[in-house]
């Protein structure tokens, strides 16, 4: 019996319709996925704020809202905002600057990749509560503190992430520039370097998740302004509703960050690579 495989351009297009609603569809089950989960999450906080654990140790949601909002119409929110924001990317560019760094050297020098892999795993074992106090005992109360603990915090596992990238460079393109007679320089910043410029990005956006949780941290026990000296004020003062309303208000803010900032930037480096692919694909 004989088939018929035979192309036409009307089965091009009902398979390019069917792929383009299953691709809709798929988009518009990940967003209700995503409703249904954070519906899910207030359902269990109101039923552990009413049934568990009481209002007065776990206030709703609703309440924790009001908080928030009186919070921010409120006097000094934006420069307590700004303080923490300041940390966070401050940090997180210090921690990228010391991984591409690191990386290209651990890469391509097994010597150097023996030693910072030792140090590495000394500060990962470190808990990250004695680095914030460690800060508070060398930098006092100020804002140097939480900047440098959360770009030391970050470093290790950036650089794993960027040494990962580099070492996926493919080695063809090292020697076609070894062979014109290319400095060491010129191949690290024109071919190592965008070559890995996803594995660069993707550190970047670890280094942001890490930097603002560990900044947070830190300026629980070693800053006089910014959100965590905030949520210390509350605790202090035993306001369950005040520490919530800053810890979302300061969460929000990073899922903005990370959502408007380097998803964009991974989407818009991930377009360049197949560009890129799609161009030199001919060519061989």
């Amino acid at each position: 019996m004989a088939f018929d495989t035979s192309v036409t351009p009307d089965a091009v297009t009902d398979l390019s319709a069917r792929e383009m609603r299953r691709s809709v569809m798929g988009r518009w089950g990940l967003r209700l996925g995503v409703i249904i989960g954070w519906l899910a999450f207030i359902g269990v906080w109101y039923l552990f704020s009413q049934f568990v654990l009481g209002t007065q140790q776990l206030p709703p949601p609703h309440t924790v809202g009001q908080e928030a909002w009186q919070v921010v119409t409120g006097a000094g929110f934006g420069s307590t905002l700004w303080a923490s924001l300041f940390r966070v990317i401050a940090g997180c560019l210090l921690a990228l600057v010391a991984s591409i760094v690191l990386g290209t050297v651990i890469a391509y020098s097994a010597w150097w990749r023996g030693l910072l892999g030792s140090l590495t795993r000394f500060f990962v074992s470190i808990p990250t509560v004695a680095l914030a106090i460690l800060a508070l005992i060398l930098f006092g109360v100020s804002g140097l503190g939480p900047m440098l603990t959360a770009a030391l915090v970050a470093t290790p596992y950036v650089m794993s992430s960027v040494a990962q990238g580099l070492t996926g460079v493919d080695r063809r393109l090292i020697v076609m520039s070894e062979s014109f007679a290319r400095t060491r320089a010129q191949i690290i910043t024109g071919v190592l370097l965008p070559s890995s410029v996803l594995a660069v990005i993707g550190g970047a956006r670890q280094a942001f998740a890490l930097a603002w949780r560990i900044t947070l941290l830190t300026e629980v026990f070693a800053s006089s302004d910014g959100v965590g000296f905030q949520i210390r004020r509350s605790f202090e003062s035993y306001d369950v509703r005040g520490m919530l309303a800053w810890t979302a208000l300061f969460i929000g803010l990073m899922f903005i960050f990370e959502n408007f900032v380097f998803r964009q930037l991974e989407r818009r480096a991930f377009g360049g690579a197949h560009v890129s692919l799609a161009t030199a694909e001919p060519a061989q």
